[in-house]
Order: structure tokens, then sequence, then C-alpha cells
């Protein structure tokens, strides 16, 4: 068999690169079809009395929670409609009368229990017209609930009624001397995004909070990626509604108090010991507060670290460890990076070796660039490699998992949505899903840029709501990132042979 000539390889090397940058200069295109915006519809309180049991969130579709609100009305009182729209139901249901209107934008509004109606189903009601009178006698389980129970729906899914309120009403904050008074301000929702099938449109960076509470009463750890280090968050999770003390950072370094925060030097040793210092930190979690679940958002390495936890060393019957609600993994290479793959054949190179040093020494030295961040010769690198073996066994425990049901890591219903940025160039959105699950949702921006989004706030907390998260397949997106892995491994396969080449003094 001939071998290339070097000059050859060094050829093929420069046209192939000057692909890659001319990929990295030229951003993918983010059209997207129009969608008409769906009609403003000013909601009112349908009583003007005071909220006395606030909406809850259920943990799951079908699980515990309170959808909706109570307001503190008295027996007699008259019931209104919040906005105008076309009554859907007005009568009995399991021995109790209730009345749910249909408005312009979609919502249907729900109210009970009521007698004395004035409206039926079918009729068309103006804002604010009378619907009944609320019942006497109680609501919910056992009839504990008292006053009127006002709800809402959105494409199916229950939401806060007080969030269709314009402006949403403020939560009390103390101020003053041992006194409640005054109001937080109220939240800015996001605008919704529309997600896309071929083409990924954009969405703003998330410059404030989007939600007023959080998805679920879990408790988060966010986990960070290679070359990563404490002062950088995964994301601001007061953006999603959390409260500080409802969130932990993983820390690469260790549990420990006394291990400190963790720089990037510590995610080079990579996966396996980064989960089950995961293991450590969510046991310590789970002493502080028992009982309480736990979701993991992981970016990057940080999604392969929560999942190899999951299928390694996370274990649903053991009662010192937290039961795992939701694992969410962006921009991670569950099935291997391509850059992972080029950085392994440069340090494979015997003509580069000094390039790893040189890394090393440029971390020493306290520089901050990419460069003393990750070098070439970390573990980690060849474990996020493609087909790497530690890969090959996070895509068969997955499988295994999901043919165990009842038996495995996802025993107790742990849900997993993949995320991937449509102009990663890291990590390809082809490779951010998991080999057996479902296609990942792509999300405008790249490695990092994913994660600045409204966007991405949006399906995370949608998802660990228990909501339907919006269809963003990102078709084009997945197919253009596929081709430049394709020339990113055909670059790392030019780097290993003309390695080889010069090894063997040719």
């Amino acid at each position: 068999m001939s071998v290339p000539s070097p000059s050859r390889c060094v050829s093929h090397h420069r046209i192939l690169l000057l692909l890659v940058l001319a990929w990295v200069l030229v951003p993918l295109a983010a059209h997207a079809e129009p969608v008409a915006p769906a009609p403003r519809v000013a909601y009112h309180r349908p009583v003007p009395d005071a909220v006395v049991r606030t909406y809850q969130a259920p943990t799951t579709r079908f699980g515990a929670g309170h959808r909706g609100v109570d307001l503190g009305a008295r027996p007699g009182d008259v019931v209104r409609s919040a906005a105008a729209g076309r009554v859907r139901h007005a009568g009995s249901v399991a021995g109790t009368v209730w009345v749910a209107v249909e408005h312009a934008d979609g919502v249907v509004t729900s109210y009970g229990p009521l007698t004395s109606l004035r409206v039926a189903a079918g009729s068309e009601v103006a804002g604010r017209a009378a619907l009944g009178r609320l019942a006497a006698g109680g609501h919910g389980h056992g009839g504990a609930d008292h006053g009127l129970h006002w709800g809402a729906r959105r494409a199916g899914a229950y939401v806060d009624p007080l969030t269709l309120l314009d402006p949403p009403p403020g939560r009390p904050s103390l101020v003053g001397p041992g006194a409640w008074g005054g109001a937080e301000p109220a939240v800015t929702p996001y605008e919704p995004y529309p997600g896309g099938s071929a083409w990924v449109p954009s969405s703003p960076v998330a410059q404030a909070p989007g939600y007023a509470v959080a998805p679920n009463p879990n408790h988060l750890v966010l986990l960070p990626g290679l070359g990563s280090s404490s002062a950088r968050p995964v994301l601001d999770a007061a953006h999603l509604g959390y409260a500080p003390d409802s969130v932990t950072a993983f820390s690469y370094a260790g549990p420990t108090p006394d291990a400190g925060p963790h720089g990037p030097e510590h995610t080079w040793d990579g996966v396996d010991r980064a989960a089950r210092l995961l293991a450590e930190q969510l046991r310590a979690q789970h002493a502080r507060e028992p009982g309480r679940p736990v979701d993991l958002i992981g970016h990057s390495m940080g999604g392969v670290v929560a999942l190899w936890y999951l299928l390694v060393y996370h274990d649903p019957y053991d009662p010192s460890l937290p039961q795992i609600g939701h694992v969410v993994t962006v921009a991670s290479p569950l099935q291997g990076s391509d850059a992972a793959s080029l950085a392994g054949a440069l340090d494979r190179h015997q003509a580069l070796a000094w390039l790893s040093e040189l890394q090393r020494e440029l971390h020493a030295s306290g520089h901050q660039g990419p460069l003393a961040r990750i070098p070439i010769d970390a573990p980690a690198i060849e474990q996020l490699a493609p087909g790497s073996t530690l890969l090959e066994a996070l895509a068969a425990g997955w499988g295994e998992a999901l043919r165990s049901e009842g038996a495995g890591p996802l025993a107790t219903g742990t849900q997993v949505l993949t995320v991937a940025g449509a102009q990663d160039l890291v990590v390809g959105a082809y490779a951010a899903q998991l080999p057996e699950g479902s296609e990942p949702v792509v999300l405008p921006g790249g490695h990092g840029g994913v994660l600045q989004t409204e966007a991405v706030r949006e399906v995370i907390w949608d998802f660990l709501a228990g909501q339907p998260v919006v269809s963003s397949s990102g078709g084009l997106a997945q197919a253009a990132s596929e081709q430049v892995g394709d020339v990113v491994q055909v670059l790392a396969q030019l780097t290993a042979l003309h390695g080889w080449w010069t090894g063997r003094g040719g």
C-alpha cells in the first residue's frame, strides 16, 4: 500500500483547515417562518378577594399539586368571567358545578364550585360577565379548600391564572421593621419560543428573570463542563424562578467545604471521577433536606457526568441518595465530540509533543485563554471522543436502563431531556442526543451561547414543570453539524497519518 507523501498530507491539512475556518466564520442561517401572534386578551380577577391558596405546579403530569388559585370569596358572591370568550362547559363535575370559558388567545379558565348559573355551554360571554354565584361548602380533596377555585390551561397544560393578569401581581417582600408590606416587581415573561423543524429561529439573550416561581419543588444542581471554573455558573437559576437556597453548583474539586472552588484543572480527570464526587455531593444534599428530590442540569461534559452518575452510581432505592426527578443535558457530547478526536490526534503526534507542555505551563502561570483551560493530553479529551470506551459504556447503560423499567436507575420516573446548539462547532447537534433517546431540542447559539438565550430557559422550565416542550428538531442544523464533524474527523485522521509518517522517519 502506498503512503501519501508528507507534502501532500500538509496540503490536505491546509485545504481542510480552510474549510473548517470558513464554516466558523460564516454562521448558520437562522430564518423562521412568520408566526402570527396570539390575540391579546385583558384578564381580570373573577372576584376581588385575596388569594388564600396559591398555585402549585404538579411534579408530574398526573402528580400532586394545586392546579389553580383559591380566592377568598364568600358563598353567594357573584363570580365573573376573567375575560370575554365562549363557554365550553357549564354544569356538574363529580357532584360540583363548574364553568369553563375559552378565550381568544386559546387559554381556558375554569371557575367553581358555583350555583345559580347564568350561562350555558356554547354561549358567548363578555369580560366580567356574571357566570353564577359561589356555592356553599368546600372543594378539593375532602372538601378541605374554601373560596373560589380559579384555574387556567394553556395548550392543555395548567398555568398559574395570576400570571394572566396585566400586570401580574408581585410577590410580597419583607420591608420595614417586622411587617410585611410592599411588593416585589413582577417579572416580564419571555416571548414564547416557536421552535423550528428545519431552520432554528433566533432568541434574545436573557437579561432578566422570565419566571416568578420555580417549575417544581425539587432542589437544582448545576454541572458545568470541561475547562470550567466555579466562577462561571452554568446559568442564572434566578431566571427560572429559583430561590438561592434551592440551587447548588457542582464542584469538580469535591463536596467538602475545605475543597474550595474548582478550577479548570479539576475537570481534566474526566467523567468517572466527577460522577463519584457528584454522588458524594448528592448524599450531603439529601442529608440536609431528606426526601427532597433533585434535578440535574449539565452543560457540555457536565451533562455526560450527570448521566454517567445516573447510570453507574445512582441507586433509586439507596436511602442515603435523593430521588433524581429530571436530568437536562445542554450541548453535551453524548455521542462524542469530533473536536476531542482532533485534539487526541494532535496529542499523539510526536512532533507536537511540545504543545501539551506549553498548555500546562500557560495554566500554571495563570493564563486564562482556552489553551490553558483544556490541555490536549487531559484524560477527559480521550473520554469525550466518539467511540471512546466510556461513551460506548454510556450508550449501553442507557439502553439497559430503558429496558430495565422498574429495576434500573430510572425506576422512580426520572425524565431526561437533551438540548443542542444550532451553531455549536464543539458538539454538533447530531452528537448531543443519546443513541436510543429522542431527538435533541435544537436551540439557537453555539457551544456556550445556547446557555444565554431566553429559549433555553423556556424549554428547561417547561420540561422541569412537566409541561409540553416546544418541538425544535433543527434538521438543517443537525445535518450541517454532521458535515462539519466529518471534516474534523478527516483532519484528525490526516493528523494521525502525518504523525505516523514523521514518527517512522519518512
